[in-house]
């Protein structure tokens, strides 16, 4: 049984993330992804406000099963700024031990793009950014099934 596997996400878009915090122009959002100790960065969905679309596919290695069995992805969202610290727009935390697990079990596994909320600093919800998962286990047994949102 192989040890782990490629967790590919695709990164779709972001629905209403809130207002626009930038004096001149549109929010600039991207999105900074971390998993454990691996980041990843979006490119910046530069005019397109509060609803950016990304369209982009970043991989990550997953180790299945892990010692402290946390499996948490989280997405944090800021606004580009040119001249001054980028603005934070809110996060999603998405846990994904059940596409690893499915994966490891039948051999590959997808979640069609789901939607999550994205959270603001102060708790409330920041809109919704939009992300679909594929794993593939480092030694492949065949295509498994789909997982539904």
């Amino acid at each position: 049984m192989p040890a782990g596997g490629i967790l590919e996400l695709l990164l779709v878009d972001a629905t209403n993330l809130g207002d626009d915090k930038d004096l001149l122009g549109d929010m600039d959002p991207y999105v900074n992804i971390q998993f454990k100790n691996q980041k990843l960065k979006s490119s910046v969905g530069r005019g397109q406000g509060a609803n950016p679309v990304w369209n982009e596919k970043f991989s990550l290695w997953v180790q299945y099963p892990d010692i402290d069995d946390e499996y948490k992805l989280t997405l944090k969202i800021l606004d580009k700024d040119r001249f001054s610290r980028d603005d934070f727009i809110g996060q999603a935390t998405i846990d994904v031990k059940d596409v690893v697990a499915l994966g490891m079990e039948k051999g590959k596994t997808s979640m069609k793009p789901c939607t999550f909320s994205v959270v603001g600093a102060d708790g409330t919800r920041s809109g919704e950014i939009q992300v679909g998962f594929n794993f593939t286990p480092k030694v492949l047994e065949g295509d498994g099934p789909a997982i539904q949102c």
